[in-house]
């Protein structure tokens, strides 16, 4: 009998323990799943065994990325003992072709019988991912690439954070503007905090809550950004009353949660001053996250 293709892979020596799976986006797609509500699955079109398939999944991974994601710049994150939970798993296939190489399973509620894919136990199969006495272990070596037939409603999230994109690879865009602009996470937490601002979206709030102390770690790197920016403005308007300072950084703030950073500014220009500015900026967070006291703790 063959010897199973997971065996390759197997954890020796070497392992980590499996506590968080991430699903990592470019930002105008973290965009669209805030406006969705979830992360919506799709059809599998990479050169996976399941792309004939009509399986919808949800791509996740256990994967930390030192030298920048190879996926996107948003991280959704998620308790993998929740999301394992009352699902079976399937052993889909490797692609050693990968840098580095990746293994590839397969979770659904449902039993599914297809010869594209086969029922892997991790209490049993010595494959990269076990389970043993009731703890998860993954092998770091690999790209661990999980998919998950199902979506994924914003309220499942268990954490959310930012990160740097690689440098040489993007495995869903071979023209991705960020590998190629690199922007750093307090960048990319500042246009995503613009757009839930703009648009009064609080799905994401409790990952962005200040606590007791007026203090979240997302909120400060992205609210601080956004000081940055404002600072940038040569402010010469005459708009200065607090609602209609209001409205123009509310436009502002949506002009820059898609990209138009220039033309954020220019509207920004329509106020009398910096401290206007800045105040509706601060007046706009504190009302989103029912913070009165919220600064920005420069």
């Amino acid at each position: 009998m063959p010897q199973p293709e997971w065996e390759r892979y197997k954890i020796a020596d070497k392992y980590a323990e499996l506590t968080t799976v991430r699903h990592i986006v470019h930002l105008p797609v973290a965009r669209r799943i805030i406006e969705d509500g979830r992360i919506k699955s799709g059809l599998v079109f990479d050169k996976s065994r399941l792309n004939k398939s009509r399986i919808s999944v949800t791509w996740l991974s256990a994967n930390n990325w030192s030298l920048g994601s190879l996926y996107g710049t948003v991280e959704f994150q998620f308790d993998w003992e929740k999301l394992v939970k009352h699902k079976k798993i399937y052993w889909v296939e490797a692609m050693p072709n990968y840098h580095p190489p990746a293994f590839r399973f397969l979770m659904a509620f449902e039993d599914i019988a297809s010869p594209l894919v086969t029922k892997y136990d991790p209490e049993k199969d010595d494959g990269p991912l076990r389970r043993v006495d009731g703890t998860w272990r993954w092998h770091p070596d690999f790209c661990s690439e999980f998919m998950v037939a199902d979506d994924f409603p914003l309220s499942d999230i268990s954490g959310l954070d930012f990160v740097r994109h690689h440098q040489g690879y993007c495995r869903t865009k071979p023209d991705c503007v960020e590998k190629i602009a690199d922007p750093s996470p307090q960048t990319t937490s500042g246009k995503l905090l613009s757009y839930v601002l703009a648009h009064g979206v609080h799905d994401l709030d409790k990952h962005m809550q200040p606590d007791g102390n007026g203090r979240n770690r997302l909120l400060d790197m992205a609210s601080a950004w956004l000081s940055i920016v404002f600072n940038q403005v040569e402010y010469a308007g005459s708009v200065a009353s607090n609602e209609d300072c209001d409205s123009v950084v509310k436009g502002a703030l949506a002009l820059f949660a898609v990209d138009k950073m220039d033309d954020g500014k220019t509207l920004l220009k329509l106020i009398a001053g910096s401290a206007q500015a800045v105040s509706a900026l601060t007046r706009l967070i504190r009302i989103h996250f029912g913070s009165p006291t919220w600064d920005f703790g420069l």
